[in-house]
């Protein structure tokens, strides 16, 4: 079927007026149509009882966007009982006709409009005031991939959202082979880095208006419907809070690992700079994908790599195990145990046993990477009393919901699912939830 378009439709379709979303925004209309699957949402700044600024987003066909556009035209610095006289046929009239059939479209964006206006009515009744300068509808604390994806897309729906990281922008995403190439991401496979990753999701972060605070929060109390949070420099305030403060590695307990962890004594971790081991013979100890993937991003920069396991294998699929296996100097042992790290000032040696033979040996080493484990990072929220789980996760339910009122986790501080596509759906779903809980009701 084909309809007849006026000029004026098409205009406002290839280039619609006001379009995106006030992040101070005073009210919001919301409108769907079930039957076209139509939705519009419209949001307006008044003052003085005049729509000063007003933006849609919109869902649907070219009427609807055309319509969405040309509504938003005719309300803007208009008072409100001005706009509320706005009809259906004034939209269709401006808009020199719409098919029959899309006539619709044009009540549907006379209603987002009432609404956003009757929800401005019924806020200034109640004594409601959209957010201060520091009084945030979400904030978020952690940067990693998470983090970014909740205040992106809580953004991106409309809501004031912040965002905190004390440290590197991306989390261990960032910090440990920056320049590895993105794996076990469908659409992202081989074909971004890391460090790419993370720029695209600040990049995105920025384009939503989120703001983003290089700042560690040192203190969170929840007061009435308010989380207040302090950093260095100042207190914010927010709604809704999202902990997505991820995970460090853990301590194995190995004997010398204490001594040789200071002072750059040869003991590194998950977030080791790789540079620092350039020409270096490298012990790599632990199990599963982080393993191997420290003895990955090594390739090439150490002198040699022995990666070792106590485990009869590192249990990670096969395509994973071939990348490393082609790093000229790695040597792989399983079902070995790192029994102690010596040296004098700095790591000189490892003692190994073999579990099958019991035999121990002793190989002669400059730095040993431990990847046996990741711990969440609850400190802040074990203050709040949020309920964590045996393994210190935090208990979420399935929108990412805490025991506490307002308060989700996300990432690697609520599951032990290492997975950057798990981790940005997450932030996605707390997004979605928090908009629900804040906007719908």
């Amino acid at each position: 079927m084909s309809f007849e378009y006026s000029e004026k439709v098409k205009d406002h379709f290839r280039n619609p007026r006001n379009v995106g979303t006030i992040k101070d925004a005073d009210a919001t209309g919301r409108v769907g149509n079930p039957v076209c699957g139509d939705m519009m949402e419209i949001q307006i700044k008044v003052e003085d009882n005049i729509i000063k600024d007003i933006k849609f987003k919109t869902f649907g066909c070219a009427s609807a966007i055309a319509t969405s556009s040309m509504v938003t035209e005719l309300a803007k610095g208009k008072t409100l009982e001005e706009a509320l006289e706005i009809t259906r046929q004034d939209v269709a009239d401006e808009l020199e006709g719409l098919p029959p059939i899309k006539m619709h479209c044009s009540n549907l964006a006379a209603d987002a409009l009432h609404a956003a206006i009757n929800d401005y009515m019924e806020k200034q009744e109640k004594g409601i005031t959209p957010p201060g300068e520091d009084e945030y509808e979400v904030a978020v604390i952690g940067g990693g991939a998470a983090g970014l994806a909740a205040a992106t897309i809580s953004s991106y729906v409309g809501l004031k959202t912040v965002i905190f990281d004390g440290g590197q922008w991306g989390g261990l995403l960032n910090k440990f082979c920056p320049d590895k190439l993105i794996e076990n991401y469908p659409g992202l496979t081989d074909k971004m880095t890391t460090r790419e990753l993370t720029r695209s999701l600040l990049d995105d972060a920025r384009e939503q208006e989120a703001k983003l605070v290089n700042e560690y929060v040192n203190d969170i109390e929840i007061d009435g419907e308010f989380k207040t949070l302090t950093t260095d420099s100042r207190t914010y305030k927010a709604s809704m809070l999202v902990l997505a403060s991820g995970s460090s590695p853990a301590k194995s307990g190995i004997p010398g690992e204490e001594k040789f962890a200071v002072d750059d004594g040869g003991i590194y971790y998950l977030t080791a700079d790789p540079s620092r081991l350039t020409g270096k013979r490298v012990l790599v100890y632990g199990h599963g994908y982080n393993a191997v993937s420290a003895a990955g991003c090594l390739g090439g920069i150490a002198g040699s790599i022995t990666l070792v396991t106590d485990e009869a294998s590192f249990m990670v699929p096969e395509r994973e195990m071939d990348r490393v296996k082609c790093i000229e100097g790695l040597k792989m042992l399983t079902s070995t145990t790192l029994l102690e790290i010596q040296g004098a000032a700095k790591v000189e040696k490892a003692v190994l046993e073999d579990q099958t033979e019991g035999e121990r040996v002793e190989i002669i080493v400059d730095a040993v990477v431990l990847a046996t484990g990741m711990v969440p990072n609850v400190g802040l929220m074990e203050k709040l009393g949020v309920e964590v789980d045996e393994s210190g996760f935090v208990k979420t339910d399935k929108y990412q919901r805490t025991s506490l009122d307002g308060v989700y986790a996300i990432g690697n501080v609520a599951s032990e699912i290492d997975l950057l596509v798990v981790a940005e759906a997450q932030g996605t779903i707390v997004a979605h939830d928090a908009y629900k809980r804040l906007r719908v009701g």
